[in-house]
């Protein structure tokens, strides 16, 4: 299984573009490998996020809707939380701090046994034991 990050999301739904043909052949490779697609509840709230601030809010609601058919969603656990807290406070404690929203969907792929896929693996960099898959 692959937890896919809110950026490949975001490049598989957007118009023709380099980024959305990279996006499309990861995935392709990923279907290669036998990996089934997931998502987290964190990733799905930035979709929200994008869709508040869109123009199109009705047309990319139901263009993410769509695109989501394909993914299990991912909820996040006790397990999750309690990393979550453990990855923050380290990071803290390293002086290498990293966004709220990178460090739930990390520990939700981690908790779940998924390396995530993302076009930002500097969001990530400092997370230990966390599979990054770029494209």
């Amino acid at each position: 299984m692959a937890c896919l990050d809110t950026t490949i999301l975001i490049d598989l739904g957007s118009k023709a573009s380099a980024r959305k043909e990279r996006a499309a052949r990861k995935i392709e490779e990923l279907a290669a490998r036998g990996e089934s697609l997931t998502t987290t509840r964190f990733n799905l709230a930035e979709l929200y996020v994008g869709i508040a601030r869109s123009s199109r809010p009705t047309e990319d609601e139901k263009a993410i809707g769509t695109l989501l058919r394909e993914f299990e969603i991912l909820d996040f656990n006790d397990a999750a939380a309690r990393l979550f807290g453990s990855i923050t406070g380290f990071l803290q404690q390293r002086g290498t701090p990293a966004g709220d929203m990178d460090v739930l969907i990390a520990a939700t792929a981690l908790v779940y046994g998924h390396p995530l896929v993302t076009r930002n693996a500097k969001h990530f960099r400092h997370i230990p034991d966390l599979t990054v898959e770029e494209y």
